[in-house]
């Protein structure tokens, strides 16, 4: 069973559009873009809170804002992503009677969201993305040795983000795991939910 819940994005003044499962809360699941249909309906979305519920870890995920019953404007910035974000990370925090380890997911411009946003805050421990793509890499902050334990979900066909150069990429963090989805690409449209929610639950 599943309970929508509301975000606040105080230096905005909005509010973000989420949905949890599980409890206590430590987790928060990103969406794909929000300007191509990205919803925290997403059946990829719903694979890695299936997966971390699987560890027991409760899942927030959430629309962008302007997405769903999100409020305020779409965009693609991803400091503005990285500000919803946060948000969010925010709300689970807040949610805890006492610290735990925080984890940060999501999927493609999602997956590159909560790499960012765990990169920044070190108390994020855990991150699990699929399929993050390589142009929204190349910036993005590099983890501290032993900092946050990674879990990469990749396609196996994925233009976006193929695999060769994500493993190039999270080839400086350490312990970083890159788990292949084969058959699958970038959309999941052939399949590999189950993949991806075993590989977010540990296995």
């Amino acid at each position: 069973m599943t309970k929508q819940v509301r975000i606040p994005v105080p230096a905005d003044g909005i509010e973000l559009e989420g949905r949890v499962g599980v409890t206590p809360l430590s987790a928060v699941v990103a969406p794909p873009h929000p300007l191509y249909g990205g919803h925290l309906s997403n059946p990829v979305v719903g694979a890695l809170c299936e997966g971390l519920a699987r560890r027991g870890i409760g899942a927030l995920a959430f629309n962008w804002r302007g997405v769903g019953a999100s409020a305020g404007q779409r965009s693609g910035d991803p400091g503005v992503a990285a500000a919803d974000y946060a948000a969010a990370l925010a709300y689970v925090k807040a949610s805890a009677a006492s610290p735990l380890p925080w984890v940060a997911a999501g999927y493609s411009f999602g997956a590159a969201t909560a790499l960012s946003v765990a990169a920044s805050d070190p108390s994020v421990r855990e991150a699990v993305v699929v399929a993050p793509p390589i142009a929204m890499l190349a910036s993005a902050p590099r983890f501290g040795a032993g900092a946050c334990r990674v879990t990469v979900i990749a396609a196996a066909h994925d233009d976006f983000a193929p695999i060769e150069e994500l493993r190039a990429a999270f080839a400086g963090v350490e312990g970083a795991r890159i788990v292949i989805v084969e058959g699958a690409d970038h959309f999941f449209s052939s399949g590999g939910l189950e993949v991806i929610a075993a590989a977010a639950g540990g296995v």
